[in-house]
């Protein structure tokens, strides 16, 4: 009758083996990342549509997409409707992006007649952020074509220049 030989593994293959059950047992440390600094943030603060000045919401959805509130009320121009915010280029300092805002426009021209309709604003913008200063602060600047026109412009489509400052609260 042959005789079974008992082998003896080396302490290395434990301690292999033992190194490798912790490394599949624990992956989030293994695979930890920074959070998507873009993801369900919501800014609030100022934007304006030349010449007039109103407040604003944005919500991140995802790195390259937002949705944004716009309400301008004063004793010229009523603006109120929602946008969308496509990123193209994200940069730590500065993003490119397209935009389309749909909304209801009621604002006197030159000639002081008043435009009243419902109407599209569709452009390009640049958001610029002063990560230096403050990280949660960001600068907007746009410029788009409407097809409701421009507050004390001529009537009828024309170009139209905005910008904005929101503050990112989370």
């Amino acid at each position: 009758m042959p005789s079974l030989r008992i082998r003896r593994r080396s302490p290395v293959f434990y301690g292999v083996l033992l190194s490798l059950f912790f490394c599949l047992s624990y992956p989030a440390v293994a695979t930890a990342a920074d959070p998507d600094p873009y993801l369900f943030r919501l800014g609030a603060g100022v934007q304006g549509l030349y010449p007039e000045l109103g407040y604003s919401a944005v919500l991140n959805l995802t790195q390259h997409s937002a949705l944004q509130g716009l309400f301008i009320y004063n004793d010229y121009a009523v603006i109120w409707g929602g946008k969308y915010i496509y990123r193209f280029l994200i940069r730590p300092t500065h993003n490119l992006y397209a935009h389309g805002l749909a909304g209801h426009f009621a604002f006197y021209t030159e000639s002081w007649d008043l435009v009243v309709s419902s109407g599209f604003v569709g452009g390009i913008g640049l958001e610029f952020t002063t990560s230096d200063f403050f990280t949660n602060l960001k600068y907007n600047l746009e410029i788009g074509y409407s097809t409701a026109g421009v507050p004390w412009g001529p009537p009828g489509p024309s170009l139209v220049y905005s910008g904005g400052i929101h503050f990112y609260l989370f």
